[in-house]
């Protein structure tokens, strides 16, 4: 089943799935009715329009970035998905994002209506096939991560593209032939004439799936500092480190004042960063306390970042973004928001 109908597929379960659950009606009005909106609904009689996100298969992981999508279209915006369970419930109401899925779960809130249902499971006979991508598995990752911070790398040869994404060759035939089949490469047959599109959306999916299927396969431990703001004397571009989340944002922008820390290492030299600094072993309680550092393994080169940083403290602006809005914070989501400029100045989304 191709994507089109699968996402045909879910917007009428869920649109039955609503009506069903709340007596209330919300129709189709109209698909892509702008490039970033998947299709317009109309709840009736009430008239209120609304710019939809479909999205399936829904982990929590990705909440953060739902959350950003849904920010960036025309509001009010809904998010369709096939399955949204409580605490996603929870969090998507708190944030303001209105939501339906195929088992009947929705929050809408008008002036004159206010509808929350939540708990309701998806039923057995409702099953989407999912599809496995390259591009977006854990190794496509770090390939399209590299092709992000240099869109000119794709034309070069596989094996320049493979020494400065750190994957193996093999890899970079299948992640391009995918990338080409989803429509995120042109690629007429020489290197010269390979170039990203799409580059918005091929971003925005990155951005979603890394948390997902990349991010905790780099996780290294949580450790301890004596200090209550370790990110003002860890200086990690010594160590080939650098902060990302909230202590790299304010690195490059200056506006976030951190209260966590994440950092990216290579394994190799984490001895010498615990040692340098005294850290010790964070248990496994109150692992988001002031003073305690989560690291993640650095999983690519340096050879094509600095359009992509702003600074050798700091982690690519692309991963800094990816980690605010993997947060879910609302006020990292602000902080991602500032960057998000940036990033489409860079990268010219079209």
């Amino acid at each position: 089943m191709d994507n089109s109908k699968m996402d045909v597929e879910l917007l009428n379960q869920a649109l039955e799935a609503f009506e069903n659950e709340t007596g209330h009606e919300l129709r189709f009005l109209s698909k892509n009715a702008r490039p970033s909106v998947d299709a317009t609904l109309v709840l009736e009689p009430q008239g209120s329009k609304y710019s939809a996100e479909l999205k399936r298969w829904a982990p929590h992981a990705n909440l953060g970035a739902m959350i950003a999508q849904l920010n960036k279209l025309p509001a009010p915006a809904l998010l369709v998905a096939d399955y949204i369970n409580p605490n996603m419930a929870d969090r998507l109401r708190e944030a303001g994002a209105q939501f339906i899925d195929a088992a009947g779960n929705a929050y809408l809130k008008t002036p004159t209506l206010h509808i929350y249902v939540k708990g309701n499971r998806p039923s057995s006979d409702f099953q989407l096939s999912k599809k496995t991508s390259r591009a977006f598995s854990a190794t496509g990752l770090k390939l399209v991560f590299s092709l992000l911070l240099e869109p000119q790398l794709a034309s070069e040869s596989y094996r320049k593209i493979a020494d400065a994404a750190d994957v193996s060759l093999g890899t970079i035939g299948w992640v391009l032939g995918d990338l080409k089949e989803q429509g995120y490469l042109v690629d007429k047959g020489k290197n010269k004439n390979r170039k990203l599109r799409r580059t918005h959306e091929l971003f925005d999916r990155w951005v979603s799936a890394y948390p997902e299927a990349l991010s905790p396969q780099l996780d290294i431990g949580v450790f301890e500092s004596n200090e209550q703001a370790p990110w003002k004397s860890i200086k990690l571009s010594a160590l080939e480190g650098c902060w990302s989340g909230e202590v790299g944002a304010s690195i490059l922008d200056r506006y976030l004042s951190p209260s966590t820390s994440l950092i990216y290492l290579p394994k190799d030299r984490l001895k010498d960063l615990v040692i340098q600094h005294r850290l010790k072993r964070a248990p496994d309680q109150n692992r988001n306390a002031a003073g305690r550092i989560k690291v993640r393994e650095k999983f690519w080169t340096d050879k094509f970042i600095v359009g992509g940083s702003g600074s050798g403290e700091a982690a690519p602006d692309i991963l800094v973004y990816a980690d605010l809005i993997a947060s879910g914070d609302p006020r990292n989501l602000e902080a991602a928001e500032r960057l998000y400029g940036r990033i489409e100045n860079r990268l010219k989304f079209d």
